[in-house]
């Protein structure tokens, strides 16, 4: 797709009612003598981020009344982020400005970031509180936090920047199109994490001086506001230092789209089937279809007429994935479990690593849903942690990109004609049907499976305990039946190591009370498990969470080491039959 030689503006806004229709007003009338001088087009892409109050109705007014505007409505706050995500997939020019919405900076600053990029040859040019030339009148609050932060992100990153949360920047496009795909923030810290993706990718930084005088009446950063910055900065001094994760050679995003159909299984259709279809219809992608295999059908009012709902006997999820497979002409098959939600840019993360032929299928992280109980997200915390996971923790939380033979069907996309190859999935089993097919893609055909770390979704978690610890014994039983019938991929050491422990449990106790050297060694290794757990469960600023994480992974330890030795000594597996729990 060509762009027009010109500047989108785009400027996110929540609840924004009373400011956003001059903010609109004053942005147009800028832009108006900007481009005249500079004889280019403009464009001004309003995104409404999910808003309770009439910001969609306001900027729907300007656009209106002001030549240049649209607007993009998304019905959900997921956060600055993917709203400029958003507001980026809709503009049409080649250079792009993210502006606030608070009238803090006037739109008319932009002719000085123009220039500063004319002069320096700079791909990014961002306003800059810090810099000699600005004019700052903020309140002392602000100041403190902005210093203080400055100071968090200069120990972290050392980034050669002075500010990087000013809320003016102006990219070249092909920036943007590159840092987005590796851009995992949704809210707190995106503007450190796109600029600091910019400078790991190479592009040249410079800054601009910025007027800037607060309008607000009182500062609108909450105590949850400051927790999520802190946590949300050390995560991504986590990804960058110790998963090299922005290191992975993810791949840009494509024009080319081609039809993707959507298969969500489900028993019943309740609210998270109703969750995980709107989300699809949310994403950032042209080309697709939603299909719905059901054991009921949805009822009428609930807004489903454009989704192809197939009404299944079938109690498997397995079958009902093959069900809906089969009812589709689309060259990739994306498969979602109806207890998630895509990213808005789910598939157009995915589509460019089909470009490869060799490659058959690609998955990514469920991450746990920030909607969730704190029971729900004690759930994904265990899950998450390595010392439940070892290796395979990627499936839980964002990594680096590598290739796998083994990768779950909740988030899994699969070119068509290589599921036909190998006969789709395995119905027979509770668990593990996915476990089989991607035996076949890999060792039979020869394929390759990505995992690709911003191919995410979000997963609602069953809670802690009962639900929780049911659902790890049915993924034990099966991984120990595999573990002997498909040792290619279930053979490996870290699925023993439950049972192990479990083992270690029992006969280090009597063992204990016989040998002073069992006893001593029985000790240490409790010690050292203590030790690993305690550092496992601290990875929230919530107490009362971090508490139900530690009993939450010694049960999680208990429950797997007894399902995996069940499944390692049974003769077959009952063949599923019962309707499952997923809605």
């Amino acid at each position: 797709m060509a762009y027009n030689n010109g500047l989108s503006v785009i400027i996110p806004a929540h609840n924004e009612e009373k400011v956003i229709y001059r903010m609109v007003k004053e942005t147009s009338r800028a832009m108006t003598q900007i481009s005249s001088k500079r004889k280019f087009a403009y464009e001004i892409v309003v995104v409404n981020d999910g808003s309770n109050d009439d910001t969609l109705g306001e900027a729907s007014r300007a656009k209106r009344d002001f030549e240049g505007v649209s607007v993009v409505n998304l019905k959900k706050n997921l956060g600055k982020g993917n709203a400029l995500k958003s507001g980026f997939q809709t503009s049409k020019m080649e250079l792009v400005c993210f502006l606030d919405a608070d009238l803090d900076l006037h739109p008319s600053q932009i002719e000085t970031l123009l220039g500063v990029m004319e002069e320096t040859h700079a791909d990014i040019v961002i306003g800059s509180k810090r810099h000699p030339l600005s004019e700052v009148n903020y309140p002392t609050s602000r100041k403190i936090y902005s210093a203080v932060y400055y100071s968090l992100v200069k120990l972290l990153f050392h980034l050669p920047l002075k500010d990087t949360q000013t809320g003016l920047k102006l990219f070249r496009r092909e920036v943007l199109s590159r840092t987005f795909p590796r851009m995992l923030n949704k809210k707190y810290v995106l503007d450190l994490e796109l600029l600091l993706v910019a400078h790991q990718l190479g592009y040249k930084i410079a800054e601009a001086p910025v007027k800037l005088d607060f309008q607000r009446i009182a500062t609108r950063i909450k105590w949850d506001d400051i927790r999520g910055i802190i946590v949300d900065t050390l995560a991504l001094f986590y990804r960058l230092h110790f998963l090299k994760y922005y290191q992975s050679p993810l791949k840009p995003l494509i024009e080319k789209e081609p039809k993707v159909s959507i298969v969500i299984p489900a028993a019943r259709v309740g609210e998270m089937v109703r969750e995980c279809i709107e989300g699809c219809k949310e994403l950032d992608y042209r080309n697709f279809e939603i299909v719905l295999v059901s054991n009921e059908m949805p009822a009428s009012d609930l807004g489903f007429e454009d989704v192809k709902v197939i009404l299944s006997e079938n109690a498997g999820f397995f079958a009902k994935r093959n069900e809906g497979a089969k009812e589709t002409d689309s060259e990739i098959i994306a498969f979602i479990d109806s207890d998630a939600s895509p990213d808005s840019y789910w598939l157009k993360n995915a589509i460019p690593y089909f470009e490869d032929d060799d490659v058959a299928a690609v998955g990514g992280p469920g991450i746990t849903s920030p909607e969730d109980s704190r029971r729900g997200q004690a759930s994904g915390m265990v899950y998450s942690a390595t010392i439940v996971s070892g290796s395979t923790t990627y499936r839980h939380v964002f990594r680096a990109l590598r290739e796998v033979d083994d990768y779950p069907a909740f988030n899994f996309l699969v070119r068509k004609s290589n599921f036909q190859q190998a006969g789709g999935f395995a119905e027979e089993y509770d668990s593990g049907g996915d476990t089989l097919l991607c035996l076949k893609l890999t060792r039979e055909l020869g394929k390759k499976i990505y995992y690709v770390p911003n191919v995410s979704v979000f997963r609602h978690r069953e809670p802690l305990f009962i639900p929780h610890l049911r659902q790890v014994y049915s993924y034990a039983v099966h991984r120990g039946f595999f573990t002997r019938k498909f040792p290619q991929t279930s053979r490996r050491l870290q699925y023993f190591v439950p049972s192990m422990f479990l083992l270690w449990l029992a006969g280090g106790l009597v063992g204990s009370f016989f040998f002073p050297l069992v006893l001593k060694l029985y000790l240490f290794v409790l010690g050292l498990y203590a030790f690993l757990l305690l550092a496992s469960s601290i990875k929230s600023l919530d107490p009362l969470l971090n508490l139900l994480v530690i009993p939450g992974i010694f049960l999680t330890h208990l429950t797997y080491g007894v399902g995996f030795l069940r499944g390692l000594f049974s003769r077959r597996m009952k063949e599923q039959k019962r309707v499952g729990k997923i809605e």
